[in-house]
Parts: structure tokens; sequence; C-alpha cells
């Protein structure tokens, strides 16, 4: 049977006990990590480990994989092809700043006759060109275009980028070359930085046989310039369609 002593030994030793305790909980309470997008646990209202909810990255399940519309060898010279894509990015608030891709040429046996490595970004609900030159082929002919992605793509949320820029066609000649002029316009009252305009020229068919990119450095508010698209040799036929784009890097400052 305890003595009074033991009890009262007990019931100081609870005292003690619950007095640290407390101050350990409150400790606690002051200097838990607050849930954030690094911690490496799925907490807040993530969707998965540091991703999705109110983080920045999204989850790769979540993600729609790129919609590739069309891809094809663009003849050149002997031997020689440009390679085009129209692609398009369905999410409508996720984008990517950098995404590897690779453009494989084959022959109509379904030879592999060359391929160019290159990456780019992504913006959200973007649909765009990707456009390589000069890809050789030993002057074997290129009959079909395939553009593979490379996975480990980190993609994040992100807003459409605003369309402040106007392209207009001005004149297109075939003599002595094929040669394009379009005018490009700042519409907004910033200046933009970086632009990629491109080309397609296409058939009755609206099968695309030819194209190009140019760059602009920068044109301030209201500003239009000129660009110009040459090719080294005449077509076959007159375009029956000719298509032009612009982008710009959503993830990078797009104005001053």
């Amino acid at each position: 049977m305890a003595t009074w002593a033991s009890k009262r030994q007990l019931i100081y030793f609870l005292y003690v006990f619950g007095f640290f305790a407390l101050i350990a909980l409150i400790l606690y309470l002051i200097y838990k990590p607050v849930p954030n997008c690094f911690d490496k646990i799925q907490n807040q209202n993530e969707s998965g480990v540091d991703c999705g909810g109110v983080c920045q990255l999204a989850c790769e399940r979540e993600v729609l994989p790129l919609k590739v519309y069309w891809a094809r060898p663009l003849y050149v010279a002997d031997g020689s092809y440009d390679a085009m894509a129209l692609v398009e990015n369905e999410n409508a608030d996720l984008g990517t700043r950098e995404i590897n891709y690779t453009i494989y040429l084959y022959d109509k046996g379904n030879l592999l006759l060359g391929k160019r490595e290159g990456k780019t970004f992504v913006n959200a609900g973007e649909k765009f060109y990707i456009f390589e030159s000069l890809i050789n082929t030993d002057k074997y002919v290129a009959s079909k275009a395939v553009i593979q992605f490379l996975p480990g793509v980190i993609w994040e949320k992100a807003s459409p980028v605003q369309k402040n820029i106007m392209l207009e066609r001005k004149d297109f000649s075939r003599q002595p070359t094929p040669r394009l002029r379009l005018q490009v316009e700042n519409t907004s009252l910033n200046e933009i930085q970086n632009i990629k305009v491109y080309t397609v020229l296409s058939d009755v068919n609206n099968n695309a046989f030819a194209g190009s990119a140019t760059f602009l450095d920068k044109l301030v508010g209201g500003e239009k310039k000129d660009v110009f698209f040459a090719w080294p040799k005449d077509f076959t036929e007159n375009p029956s369609f000719i298509d032009f784009a612009w982008r710009v890097n959503g993830f990078i400052p797009l104005v001053k």
C-alpha cells in the first residue's frame, strides 16, 4: 500500500510532467513547420506531394498531353528538309517553361533519314508551331515527320498570353524565288520582347509544303515592323493557304 510520501511524490511528478508537456505543446504550436509546397508532404489541399491544389506545380496525372495535329517534312533542296509541326496545349491554366522534343524524318518505307532535337516553352491553352530548319537526309526523299516530346516535364499554373500582337500579310511573290512579307504590330502600349513569327504555306488540301520562322527582339508600344520569309527554290505550285502566327514566352517578362 502506497504511503502518503510516495503518493505526494507521484502527484508532484505528474504536476512537473504536465507542466513540461504543456510547455512542449505550446512550443510545438508556435514553431511547428507551416505546411507549404516544398516540404515533401501531401498536406494543405494538395492533390499530390507538393503539387496541385494551392501549389504552383501541377501533378503529372492532372496534365493533359500535348495534342499534335500534324508534323511534316518540308522540302528545301535535295537531301535537305525543314520540319514543322502544329501542336496544342489543351491545359487552359497550365504551361511549362521548357519541354524537350525530337523530330524524326522517314522515307516512304519508314527508314529513318534524320532527326533534330530541340526544346521550347509551352504557354497555357496555346496552339503553336514548332519549326526546325535544314535537316540533312543524305539526298533521300523524306515522306513523313514524327515529333516526340520527352518525359520529365515540370508543369505549373500559368495564365494565357495576352493577344497584343497582330499580323497582316502584305505581299507574296514567287519570282525570282518565293518571298513573303508580313507586318507585325504591337497593339499594346508597352514594349514586347522576344517575338517569334511563323508562316506555313499549304496546298488546296491544306497540307503544308513550305514554312519558315523568324525573330523580332522587340516592338515598342504601337510599333509596326515588316518581317520577310524567303525560300531558295521556287515551289511546284502556288500556295492555296498562307497561315502565320506568333509566339512569346509567357514565363519571362514580356513587356517593359
